[in-house]
């Protein structure tokens, strides 16, 4: 039985898209009759059978910097030279990368994933072309990130010496025996950035979750799961629904996620103007979320950033909910060949976004059950989860 050691600072249900891929990849293994032993900051992470985990709460640093200065410490090297040496392969699907010296220096053949741009960028973004603005046309996209994602003057200024810290990562990651990228497009960005991992990386797309799908949807009620953020394009969002609003098309907008006060308190004067228009739902568990789903005739993903994949989008097609998003990064793969992949539009173009809303809001029931089901039918065909299997099988054992 192959022993394998997951090593990372988070397991689900904390985290977002990247937890949830690693839990069912892991679920997926385990069913393969893989010894697993998974060592995380997590304390209560969803149990699997045949899945052993330690709780070591150290790996729960707020920052990547602290998190990498803290593995090299020589006692907590010490205490994972000890782990990696019972086990065959390593797998770390976060950032715990100045580990894989240890692991390579022992022999071991580690597995690294990549669910965002990390070893590209010390924020783990990358914005889409068309957003290098001509105003700030010498602005790193680290310090965009940071002006516009958090409006710190702080982190604007720490971003430059972090950018080139953040070399370290790709120094590490370049040691690893295959790297997993979600999607191709994030495969191409990341080869193309930094070269020397090209021949390792192989690209597998993420597990389906398990949604239910609905045909309920009588309200003209759209769902964007972004919260305030810049690079998920909430300022998009709003831009493009006052526009439909204004045109006296009567639609919902269901606002998940975390928000700012300032931004709530602009929510609210737009409920003033639109009469309730915007319904806030904050930050929910993600069974709570999966259930908006039944309700919205769309899911809007308006990002600016080249997502490497989008378990929303995802969610939103089993689920028999249209999504209307950014063709960005992954997005375009998931959605291919599907009525989906008509109702991606250019990102930052609220033009194409609004067309997009009121096509939807035009559409009967039938209508839309008949898509729903489509984009159900052929996701569940597309992401087969035993070619997936064959793929990751591929992976840790050759």
């Amino acid at each position: 039985m192959t022993k394998l050691l997951v090593i990372s600072e988070q397991m689900w249900p904390e985290g977002g898209g990247g937890t949830l891929a690693t839990h069912l990849i892991l679920k997926l293994l385990a069913q393969c009759g893989f010894d697993i032993l998974v060592v995380s900051g997590s304390r209560n992470p969803t149990r699997v059978k045949g899945i052993v985990n330690i709780y070591y709460p150290s790996l729960k640093f707020s920052n990547k910097m602290r998190l990498w200065t803290y593995l090299t410490i020589p006692f907590v090297k010490s205490w994972f030279t000890k782990v990696i040496k019972k086990t065959d392969i390593v797998y770390i699907p976060r950032y715990c990368y100045p580990l894989i010296p240890l692991a390579k220096k022992q022999s071991k053949k580690v597995v690294v994933h990549f669910h965002d741009y990390q070893p590209i960028s010390y924020n783990a973004t990358v914005f889409n072309n068309l957003q290098k603005t001509a105003f700030f046309p010498s602005f790193n996209e680290e310090v965009k990130y940071e002006l516009f994602e958090h409006a710190s003057i702080l982190r604007t200024l720490l971003a430059p010496p972090l950018t080139y810290l953040n070399r370290l990562s790709g120094m590490w990651v370049a040691k690893s025996d295959n790297a997993i990228c979600v999607s191709r497009a994030q495969a191409d960005i990341i080869a193309c950035k930094a070269p020397e991992l090209a021949e390792k990386i192989k690209v597998i797309y993420n597990p389906l979750p398990n949604v239910l799908y609905t045909e309920s949807k009588d309200k003209n009620c759209f769902l964007y799961l972004g919260g305030d953020s810049y690079v998920k394009g909430f300022h998009i969002l709003l831009s493009a629904s006052r526009k439909l609003l204004r045109e006296d098309i009567k639609a919902q907008f269901l606002l998940c996620g975390c928000f700012k006060e300032g931004n709530m308190s602009f929510v609210r004067k737009l409920n003033e103007t639109f009469k309730g228009a915007y319904r806030v739902m904050g930050y929910l568990e993600h069974q709570k979320m999966l259930k908006l789903y039944n309700i919205s005739r769309a899911l809007i993903v308006p990002s600016i950033c080249e997502e490497t994949s989008s378990y929303a989008t995802i969610e939103a097609m089993l689920s028999g909910t249209i999504p209307i998003a950014s063709k960005v990064g992954g997005i375009p793969e998931i959605v291919q060949g599907t009525y989906a992949e008509k109702m991606l539009f250019m990102p930052g173009n609220t033009k194409e976004l609004i067309d997009r809303m009121r096509l939807i809001s035009s559409f009967s029931k039938e209508e839309l059950i008949n898509i729903g089901r489509e984009l159900r039918q052929r996701t569940l065909r597309r992401f087969d989860r035993e070619k997936l299997k064959d793929k990751l099988l591929e992976v840790f054992y050759c």
